[in-house]
């Protein structure tokens, strides 16, 4: 298990609402931290007129690729685009998907071993329909598995958090995330755990992660209070670390330690960045010293 981070570690400064650096300045903001092992969040680059929305995107990513080499980084995994099935009109559904079969490609093209594509939710009309929600994800889940076997990638689903009532969100457990994988059954697939949304959800994530086993393929690491997405570094929160250091040797995961904490830089001037980057590298390799 090697300490990596998603690239949007280092994309704001002082809490603005757009991107502060390019995908380039973030990976060398990372290498300079330490970092070699990175996940690429092409969820950040989906929006507005973005590069990943622009007919050229596939050179952006390959350009992006060969930045990366040349810095020596390397991708275990990604982040797909990802969007609430239950509230995008459903004239946009098409272009929402078709951002995820580019992230698809694109994961492919950093090569990238997992890409995370969240599940989704369906409401019926009357409120959240559990059935409904499996019939489509298994639906979506199976198309995306085509191509991104041709582009050598596997997809890691995610665990969701719920909003407060009445929204319901669909595999928010073990369960269900256990129950999907099972309805796909294809190796192709695997589990993304998010320790801020399973924090969030109150779940005992010490034994979830030994139920889910050899299917933890991903990791986002991220720390809160419980309440909010924070996005936090560990130990900014109110997660204890240890027994889910210990799990994760216990399981033997093969994955790697993945921060998805951009809440904590966010925040930060662009004179303060490149010393909290590092203080974020620092962090997580005595956490994985833990896990030995």
């Amino acid at each position: 298990m090697r300490l990596a981070t998603s690239t949007c570690i280092h994309e704001k400064v002082l809490w603005q609402k757009e991107l502060c650096y390019t995908c380039e300045q973030s990976i060398d903001a990372c290498v300079r931290a330490g970092y070699r092992v990175l996940d690429m969040n092409f969820a950040s680059y989906s929006r507005g007129s973005l590069p990943m929305t622009r007919p050229d995107w596939e050179s952006w990513v390959k350009n992006i690729k060969e930045f990366s080499d040349e810095k020596g980084v390397e991708y275990s995994q990604a982040h797909a685009h990802f969007y609430n099935w239950t509230t995008v009109p459903a004239a946009d559904v098409d272009w929402h998907e078709e951002l995820i079969r580019r992230s698809i490609i694109g994961a492919g093209i950093m090569k990238a071993k997992w890409l995370v594509i969240h599940p989704g939710s369906v409401n019926d009309g009357v409120w959240y329909s559990y059935k409904k929600s499996v019939a489509k994800n298994v639906e979506f889940y199976k198309r995306y598995a085509e191509l991104a076997s041709n582009y050598g990638v596997g997809i890691a689903i995610e665990n969701m958090i719920e909003t407060p009532m009445p929204i319901r969100r669909y595999c928010r457990s073990t369960e269900e995330l256990l129950d999907l994988l099972g309805a796909l059954n294809d190796p192709i697939f695997g589990v993304c755990w998010d320790t801020g949304h399973a924090h969030m959800a109150g779940i005992n994530q010490p034994a979830a992660l030994r139920e889910l086993g050899k299917n933890l393929k991903a990791l986002h690491v991220a720390d809160n209070f419980g309440q909010n997405d924070d996005h936090l570094a560990p130990y900014f929160g109110t997660i204890v670390w240890e027994p889910i250091m210990k799990a994760l040797k216990e399981i033997e995961y093969e994955g790697d330690f993945t921060y998805e904490i951009h809440r904590f830089t966010y925040g930060v001037s662009d004179e303060m960045q490149d010393k909290l980057l590092k203080f974020t590298y620092d962090l997580g390799m005595s956490l994985l010293a833990l896990a030995k």
